[in-house]
């Protein structure tokens, strides 16, 4: 049989499909919160990165402002230094290059070299300074080998130079006469890209006054920088410096003192590495722990399944009437009970219909040897019925009552049923010593007393009658002594306590041990039987075929003359007719 014939059974299908269920949610709950709770730290940790990157980039854009100031205090301070500055600013370079000459200035120290040494001061992110000294502007460009070049460029151009970078700017006063402003435009997209984007993982959106950027590897898709930034816009830079969105962890810095804003995505899976680390052990840990578990309630349910399909097919084959006992083994749960149950119960229906098997054979032996003959039973009730009807021509009511009589006897003999009331064996007992009463005269006299309630107990027909008959063959003796007979019946506290005795003879206390444990042994009832007798052991026979264990006979002498028989049904085996009927 197959692990999974189990399913076959309602409830063991519905049971294990829930308990499926119920895994598979509980697993995919677990395995998603985890996940959640791995992103999330995943989302931290990029964002604390992107943090020290953003902090980096300050601190670095700060050493260049503090080396722009320390240039232009050194400016002011150097004579040589200021007097060349004036001579460049506000003139062009042609300007510039001839008043040089002109003058004859061969100091080493000049304006223009000390520019060259501040840009590489500042490791080239000084890309342009502008000199604002009237309607045109005067641009230095410095690449970042540090190579330079002068042009004269409009205020148009001058604020598309701004919009590079961030334009740190300073106004210029000669002799407290203000001459014009000098700004420095800084590269910011340097240091953004050498603090972001280093590990070759991130991916960043710079922007500066509007103007935006892809800065470093773009990764293998659509990022989606503007999103981000358009959303960091509308719903404020303090709710979105952090946010996962599809594989892509998103961090937002913004720099108010620089002007200008970071975008920084990076990929999940770079950032979670030791957090999907821990949540494949933990997925393969519980996966394997559900398996083990389900795997357990498979052989629970194949077990108990197999065993209940035994039971059912035990119940099918006890239908058809072959009672097969379940084999229990060592099992001691409630199936197991039933199934002793159910074992206990075949083996009372097999007793039983054997029982009334054999009290029904029983039953017609002994009708057939009450017979004493194969007459016809038509015959013998016409030919009874004749007789009756003879003697009442002649007067003779007690020839006819006894014929009438010896017919009914006999009618309820063949015909009735093999179990009766305990009311209709009572009658055919009546019957029979209203004929001995007929038969011996003023010889016999008999009485009966027993108790109402007990007049509807199922009992096998026609086993008092050979009691009586047991007297009269055993113990009668023709004289002038009345003989009597009394039965009674009662309740105990036992069950049913049924008492036959007489006032006629007398057993040797040797002969009552004898017949007391000869009568109801098994060989003794064998012997009875096989011989065809009817006798005491016959009717011990028949009664223990119908009630079992639950009786007991003995016989004894009834002092001071006559001999007792006593019949205990006890209280187990006994059974009342539904609705049963009334009383005599």
């Amino acid at each position: 049989m197959k692990a999974t014939n189990f399913l076959k059974l309602k409830i063991y299908r519905r049971t294990f499909l829930v308990y499926l269920l119920i895994v598979i949610v509980f697993f995919f709950f677990i395995i998603s919160n985890r996940y959640t709770n791995a992103r999330i730290a995943g989302q931290q940790f990029f964002a604390e990165h992107m943090d020290r990157a953003f902090s980096q980039v300050e601190d670095e854009l700060d050493s260049v402002i503090v080396t722009i100031d320390n240039f232009l205090i050194r400016l002011n301070s150097s004579p040589v230094l200021r007097k060349d500055f004036f001579n460049f600013f506000g003139a062009t370079p042609a300007e510039y290059t001839a008043e040089r000459l002109r003058s004859g200035d061969t100091a080493y120290e000049n304006y223009l070299s000390t520019c060259d040494n501040l840009v590489t001061d500042c490791n080239y992110l000084v890309r342009y300074i502008l000199y604002y000294c009237n309607e045109n502007i005067m641009c230095m460009e410095y690449s970042q080998e540090g190579y330079s070049r002068c042009k004269m460029i409009g205020p148009e151009a001058g604020e598309i130079l701004c919009s590079t970078g961030y334009a740190y700017t300073k106004d210029i006063y000669q002799d407290s006469v203000y001459k014009g402003k000098i700004s420095f435009i800084i590269d910011v997209t340097v240091p953004v890209e050498k603090a972001f984007c280093q590990n070759g993982q991130t991916a960043v959106w710079l922007e500066i006054r509007g103007k935006g950027k892809v800065l470093g590897d773009t990764l293998d898709g659509d990022v989606g920088f503007d999103e981000v930034a358009e959303s960091g816009r509308n719903v404020g830079l303090a709710t979105l410096t952090a946010n996962s969105i599809g594989k892509y962890f998103y961090a937002v810095n913004a720099s108010e003192k620089y002007s200008y804003l970071v975008v920084a995505a990076g990929k999940t899976g770079v950032y979670m590495q030791a957090q999907i680390k821990e949540l494949r052990v933990l997925f393969f840990g519980i996966l394997l722990g559900f398996i083990l578990i389900t795997m357990l309630y498979i052989r629970q349910f194949s077990s108990d399944g197999r065993f209940l399909q035994d039971i059912l097919h035990s119940m099918e084959s006890a239908r058809d009437g072959s009672f097969c006992c379940i084999e229990v083994g060592k099992r001691s749960d409630e199936y197991a009970v039933i199934a002793g149950q159910l074992n206990g119960l075949y083996e009372y229906l097999d007793t039983l219909i054997q029982q009334k098997y054999e009290l029904t054979i029983s039953q017609q032996r002994t009708q057939m040897q009450m017979l004493s003959s194969q007459l016809n039973p038509h015959f013998l009730y016409n030919t009874l019925e004749r007789i009756r009807l003879r003697a009442l021509r002649v007067q003779n009511k007690e020839v006819a009552q006894a014929t009438a009589n010896l017919g009914l006897l006999y009618r309820n003999i063949v015909k009735t049923e093999p179990v009766i009331t305990m009311e209709k064996e009572i009658d055919i007992t009546r019957q029979y010593l209203d004929l001995m009463s007929f038969l011996y005269d003023d010889q016999f006299l008999y009485h009966c007393d027993v108790q109402e309630e007990l007049l509807g107990i199922l009992t096998p027909k026609i086993w008092m009658q050979p009691i009586m008959e047991n007297f009269f063959k055993h113990n009668f003796r023709e004289d002038e002594r009345i003989k009597v007979i009394v039965f009674t019946g009662e309740k105990c506290e036992e069950g049913i306590r049924l008492t036959f005795f007489d006032n006629m003879g007398y057993i040797h206390e040797e002969q009552l041990k004898y017949l007391n444990k000869h009568f109801t042994s098994e060989e003794g009832m064998k012997d009875e039987e096989g011989t065809g007798g009817i006798g005491l052991q016959n009717v011990y026979y028949r009664l223990r075929l119908y009630y079992g264990d639950g009786v007991r006979m003995t016989i004894r002498n009834n002092a001071p003359s006559g001999v007792c028989i006593e019949v205990l049904l006890k209280e187990g085996g006994l059974t009342d007719v539904p609705a049963a009927g009334s009383g005599r």
